[in-house]
């Protein structure tokens, strides 16, 4: 191996290591402890359920679980090597993702400096999304997709075969796999528009787009082979096609930019304009198709921007390279500063002129950034290792009161705790909803957000579902509006959060037995004069 090879392997092996040092600093915010039960349940009974198990709002409804297989392998991990494997493959499989893309970029003669440098920054914009979820296989499997449909896709007959194959698995991992016949599609079109448009090739681009069709249809096939046959392909256009669903779940809203979050998105947004700017000429079809199809998903919903990460890579360091090889080309002689260190340094300047010697020195910042990085947070109460999935980020002494003292159902539960109180409590207690909103519908949704945002039906919704237990999290309008209301009792507060029983003939020996031991939850938090015009408004008494 020559001294460029070596150096450029340890650019892209160190830029793999930061990478997996963004993916592991990334901590997991909703949905896994569900997913974790879930899996569960199929590995204990060999079966995948198809209504709704976990609720008492939706119980029996039809359930599409999309990512089954993905819950089975949490499952199976956790029970046999526990969170910090999870945790470490959650970074892992985010690291083979822009493995992939590195190797794609490569194969386009993308200089290493270039490649690894839009890779972090790719890895930066999706910082906030590399979660333990099923996304990360699906961010993995198109990077694969795009390797494999990557120029001269079309004479590369032998590795077709891939496509339908890799479809399998992901229909039963992630509902992203519709993404795929999408990337078929782009690339189809891509591939074929330049010759339709143009007399000689037109029959070659034909057949191209004919290959796709046929590709994409081979695909469709391949994504039957899951639980629930046709309905597993319809239900991710279900989903987005719930206004309700979409215009109340975060990750389907438009990205904030005056969130540091998405500043990443925005820089490889930004980097579209010098690229198609001094670049055009090197940007094929599919890749402005690519290119601009995602930066508008992107732009969307905040779901589609590590997406976009992954498949603008591509694309604009064809396009950056193109752009300053042109520059390179139009200047004539060398800059003057330049000329003047050439001069200042003759012995020295072709060491530091050298395409080694820059390598060579990427590898070592990379080194650098990433050993001072697990430096100060190896040991630190802040490491993310230590602080993923970890049970102390959520309401741990709080389940563990309501599962101890058997307090009554049904019990009002935390949207962002759904997950972990299913993971503790179930089957003994089932919760009003989770992080599965499709299954519940607009109606259950909507008496969901009346009772958390104290509309004027909030105390009617906790009568007709018979509720008898609440846990809210504090600050929170639902704390402020149920210590002024008469009916209800604070039997717990600690960890953020608050638990309420309602005050009943049949709860009234619970109630009781836990007077004596219960701090009363903190009515100082809002003004008195806030507080009763919150009691004259919905009709409560103030205590």
């Amino acid at each position: 191996m020559t001294a460029r090879g070596a150096a450029t392997g340890s650019v892209y092996a160190l830029t793999l290591v930061a990478v997996l040092t963004i993916a592991l600093s990334t901590l997991t915010r909703f949905d896994f402890w569900w997913y974790l039960k879930a899996g569960e349940i199929i590995v204990d009974t060999r079966s995948v359920p198809t209504t709704d198990p976990f609720s008492y709002t939706a119980q029996g409804r039809p359930w599409i679980n999309h990512m089954w297989a993905t819950q089975v392998l949490l499952a199976l991990v956790w029970r046999t090597w526990g969170r910090t494997a999870i945790v470490l493959g959650k970074g892992a499989l985010v690291a083979a993702t822009f493995a992939v893309v590195l190797a794609t970029v490569r194969r386009r003669g993308i200089h290493p400096l270039l490649g690894s440098a839009l890779c972090l920054i790719g890895a930066w914009t999706g910082a906030g999304f590399w979660e333990v979820r099923p996304q990360v296989l699906t961010y993995l499997l198109v990077a694969v997709y795009l390797w494999i449909l990557r120029e001269g896709w079309a004479t590369r007959r032998s590795t077709w075969w891939a496509i339908p194959a890799l479809m399998i698995p992901w229909v039963n991992l992630h509902a992203g796999f519709i993404i795929g016949f999408g990337l078929i599609a782009l690339v189809g079109v891509g591939t074929a528009l330049p010759r339709l448009v143009e007399s000689a090739p037109r029959r070659e681009g034909w057949t191209i787009l004919g290959h796709s069709v046929v590709l994409g249809g081979l695909a469709v096939l391949a994504s039957l082979v899951n639980p629930y046959g046709p309905r597993a392909i319809l239900f991710p256009l279900e989903v987005v096609g719930t206004s309700a669903f979409m215009s109340s779940t975060l990750e389907w809203l438009s990205p904030n930019f005056h969130n540091p979050l998405f500043w990443g998105f925005e820089a490889m947004l930004l980097l579209i304009f010098p690229a198609v700017a001094w670049g055009r000429a090197s940007l094929s079809m599919t890749d402005v198709l690519l290119l601009f199809t995602f930066a508008h998903l992107g732009l969307l919903s905040i779901r589609h921007v590590p997406i976009f990460a992954i498949v603008a890579i591509p694309p604009l360091a064809v396009a950056l390279q193109g752009g300053l090889e042109e520059c390179r080309r139009r200047a004539v002689g060398a800059p003057p500063l330049v000329a003047r260190a050439r001069a200042a340094l003759p012995s020295l300047w072709p060491l530091a002129s050298s395409p080694v010697t820059w390598l060579v020195g990427a590898a070592g910042l990379l080194l650098l950034g990433v050993a001072l990085y697990w430096g100060a947070f190896l040991g630190a109460p802040g490491n993310p290792l230590r602080l993923d999935l970890n049970e102390q980020r959520y309401p741990r002494e709080a389940i563990t009161f309501i599962d101890e003292n058997r307090l009554p159902a049904p019990l009002f539960n935390v949207y962002a705790w759904a997950g972990y109180e299913l993971w503790r409590l179930y089957p003994r207690y089932r919760v009003f909803i989770d992080g599965r909103t499709h299954v519940y519908g607009p109606e259950i949704l909507d008496d969901f957000l009346a009772v958390v945002n104290v509309s004027e039906r909030w105390q009617t919704v906790l009568d007709h579902w018979k509720i008898q237990t609440i846990l809210a999290n504090r600050p929170s309008l639902l704390v402020e509006a149920l210590s002024i209301t008469q009916g209800w009792r604070p039997v717990f507060d600690g960890e953020g959060a608050v638990i309420f029983v309602r005050e009943s003939p049949q709860n009234r020996e619970l109630l009781g037995r836990l007077a004596a031991a219960t701090t009363p939850a903190d009515s100082s938090l809002a003004p008195d004069l806030w507080r009763h015009g919150l009691a004259r408004q919905f009709g409560a008494t103030a205590r």
